[in-house]
């Protein structure tokens, strides 16, 4: 374990990791620690090979939310130190997509946003250079149409299926699931 963080402790914050993380190793996120003892925990693996896990597909900028609701939102999300251009991490989704892997029967999750060193071009460079591996290896790839910051519905339009990467990450991985709020 090389990040253990309150849930609590993370709402409306900016999580950096730049000291706890090795460059060039593959981390991943615990998701029964996340759900049921509510922490932030990312173990560091030197080799993924005997790792079941899943992947996370999701656009960098996902649908927006209502202003209102966006407010009211504050304490349950937090933003990544070298990825703030993106949209900030809803603890609420993160916790589904930990439930959709954990009856999945998985216990760790790869979420690009948590699991690359954000503000290291050498692990970037790195990760993203075993990027399609990661994605064809994982037991199942778990789709978020809307984004990290909020479920969507099945009747919002996203920009999920209009972009290259996004495809690839789910055509890679042998299963692919789509997770939608109903």
């Amino acid at each position: 374990v090389i990040c253990d963080f309150a849930l609590q402790s993370l709402g409306g914050k900016v999580l950096d990791t730049s000291a706890l993380y090795t460059p060039q190793h593959f981390r991943l996120l615990h998701c029964s620690r996340f759900t049921n003892d509510k922490r932030v925990c990312i173990h560091e693996f030197t080799d993924l090979s005997t790792i079941a896990y899943s992947v996370i597909s999701y656009t960098w900028r996902g649908r927006p939310m209502d202003p209102d609701e966006a407010a009211r939102d504050q304490d349950r999300i937090f933003h990544v130190h070298g990825a703030e251009d993106g949209d900030p991490i809803s603890l609420d989704v993160l916790h589904h997509i930990c439930l959709a892997a954990i009856r999945e029967g998985l216990s760790y999750i790869w979420l690009d946003r948590l699991c690359i060193m954000q503000e290291s071009r050498d692990d970037k460079t790195w990760q993203i250079a075993r990027m399609h591996s990661i994605y064809r290896d994982c037991h199942v790839c778990l789709i978020l149409p809307g984004g990290l910051r909020r479920m969507i519905g099945l009747e919002e339009e996203t920009d999920y299926i209009h972009r290259g990467w996004t495809l690839q990450e789910c055509l890679a991985p042998p299963r692919s699931l789509v997770l939608y709020k109903w």
